[in-house]
């Protein structure tokens, strides 16, 4: 049990370091994310669970602020927005044990295991989504443009964000099905 735990924070620590390095390294074009950095983050949620999941992205959030990565308005901003919205994407760990099973006892069942990767995905990236889209409005909605309402801009900026980082993230996750009983299966 006490290996288990010690192999799951590795794990942890593995992958949250990834994800920052991706992060650092693969610039987003204004609310365009053509990027995977919140892959790593998915990946440990869908193989270890929704507690390993959440930790890890609110370790990666963390991380963004200790490299100096985190745009800080005020306290509560940057805690929702770094700790908080970053933890959710642990939520595609909800996925983990049907995609555990689903690899088990349906090795060629691709069509279900993309379909349950893919769950895990958008419950983790819709999430984060909705944490960012709260603070966009209430601590970023002054940059509006003139005429534009805080609640709609934060939509747009936030939702362009959500839609383009998902499906650049899906793309590469059906690409990789084929190799989910290496990447995803715990034994």
């Amino acid at each position: 049990m006490q290996s288990n735990r010690l192999q799951i924070l590795m794990e942890v620590a593995i992958f949250v370091v990834i994800a920052l390095i991706l992060n650092l390294f693969i610039p987003s074009i204004g609310s365009l994310k053509l990027t995977v950095k919140m892959m790593p983050i998915i990946i440990v949620a869908l193989r270890r669970g929704l507690l390993p999941g959440i930790l890890s992205g609110f370790l990666w959030g963390f991380l963004q602020f200790v490299m100096g990565d985190a745009q800080i308005l005020t306290l509560s901003q940057f805690v929702l927005e770094y700790f908080v919205a970053f933890a959710m994407v642990g939520f595609a760990g909800i996925a983990s044990k049907p995609l555990q099973n689903t690899l088990r006892a349906e090795p060629d069942n691709v069509r279900k295991q993309i379909l349950l990767v893919t769950s895990g995905l958008v419950l983790g990236s819709f999430l984060r989504y909705v944490i960012h889209f709260i603070a966009g409005f209430i601590f970023w909605g002054h940059y509006a443009p003139a005429g534009q309402g805080a609640v709609y801009y934060s939509f747009a900026v936030n939702g362009t964000a959500f839609l383009s980082e998902t499906i650049t993230c899906l793309v590469v996750l059906v690409l990789l099905a084929a190799s989910y009983k290496r990447i995803i299966l715990v034994d």
